[in-house]
C-alpha cells in the first residue's frame, strides 16, 4: 500500500531511511529513476520537492537543484504526474514537499486535491505554520487522506510543540539545527537535546533531518529517532556519480542499524 505511513513505521527496522529529491533535477525522467533507485536500495520514505525559486529552508546544494529544475520548465503539474507514476510501482510512501507560495498560488483546496490524486502519502510545507491564519491546513489535507507532516526546529516552545504533535498524522519532522539543509560532519548536541525533548512528548513517530551525511550518523540516531532524513548528501553523491552512487550510500546506511543491532 503506497501511502501507508503508519504501517511503514511499524514494519520497517528503525531508524527508517527517508530520502529527498528535487523533482526535475537534472530532469523529470532522471529524478523519477533516482527515486526508484533509492527505494530499491533501502529508502523507506521519499520526500519529493516541487522546485521553488526561493527555498528558504534549503542550503546551496538543494537550492541549486531547484533553480536548475525551474530553468528546465518544471512546474507543479509535472511533479504531481511524476508522483502519480511512481506510486504505480513504488511501495514506499511518497511525500510532496514544497513552500507555501505554491499552494497559495494554486489554492489550498486544489493543491490538497492534486496531492491526493497523485497518491502522495503526506505533505511537508516548512514555511507554513499549522495554525497560520486562513485555514485548518492539517485538517484540509487529512480530509483528502494525506498526512500533514509538521516541521519542528530547536527553539520551539514546549506548549506549541505539544499542540502541533497532538494534531499530527503520520509523523513529525524534527530539524537537528536551525538554519538551512546541508551535509555536516557532526550532529550537534543542541539538535540531539531538542530531539530528546520532542520524544518526551508522547505523539507520532519522529524523523530527524538537517546535516545527516554519514552512515555513522544513522547509527548515532538509532533509538533517538524513528527515521532519519538524508537530502543534501544524496544530491552531492548524485552530482558526483549519479544514482548508482546514491544507491551504494543508502545500502551502507541501511546496514548501520542492522549491524548495530546484531552487535548488541
Amino acid at each position: 500500500m503506497p501511502n501507508d505511513i503508519a504501517g511503514t513505521f511499524l514494519r520497517r527496522p528503525k531508524p527508517l531511511l527517508m530520502t529527498h529529491v528535487v523533482a526535475g533535477y537534472p530532469d523529470l525522467d532522471e529524478s523519477r529513476k533516482t527515486v526508484e533507485t533509492m527505494v530499491e536500495n533501502g529508502a523507506d520514505l521519499v520526500e519529493i520537492q516541487i522546485p521553488f525559486t526561493d527555498p528558504l529552508a534549503d542550503g546551496p546544494v538543494i537550492t541549486a537543484a531547484n533553480r536548475a529544475a525551474l530553468a528546465r520548465g518544471v512546474r507543479p503539474k509535472d511533479v504531481f504526474a511524476m508522483v502519480r507514476r511512481l506510486t504505480q510501482n513504488t511501495a514506499a510512501p511518497l511525500l510532496v514537499m514544497t513552500y507555501a507560495n505554491i499552494p497559495h498560488r494554486m489554492g489550498f483546496e486544489r493543491f490538497a486535491s492534486a496531492c491526493a490524486e497523485a497518491g502522495a502519502a503526506g505533505v511537508i510545507i516548512p514555511d507554513l505554520a499549522f495554525d497560520e491564519a486562513g485555514g485548518d491546513w492539517p485538517g484540509l489535507f487529512r480530509r483528502y487522506g494525506t498526512a500533514w507532516i509538521p516541521v519542528l526546529s530547536p527553539g520551539m516552545q514546549e506548549e506549541r510543540m505539544r499542540r502541533i504533535l497532538a494534531g499530527t498524522s503520520g509523523f513529525a519532522y524534527v530539524t537537528l539545527r536551525t538554519g538551512t539543509t546541508g551535509a555536516r560532519l557532526r550532529i550537534g548536541k543542541a539538535g540531539l537535546d531538542f530531539l530528546g525533548r520532542v520524544r518526551e512528548v508522547s505523539g507520532p513517530p519522529v524523523a530527524a533531518g538537517f546535516g545527516i551525511s554519514r552512515p555513522e550518523h544513522v547509527r548515532a540516531l538509532r533509538n533517538k529517532a524513528d527515521a532519519v532524513v538524508i537530502g543534501s548528501r544524496l544530491l552531492e553523491l548524485y552530482n558526483a556519480g549519479g544514482a548508482k552512487k546514491v544507491g551504494a550510500f543508502l545500502r551502507l546506511c541501511r546496514r548501520e542499524p542492522e549491524s548495530s543491532s546484531a552487535s548488541g
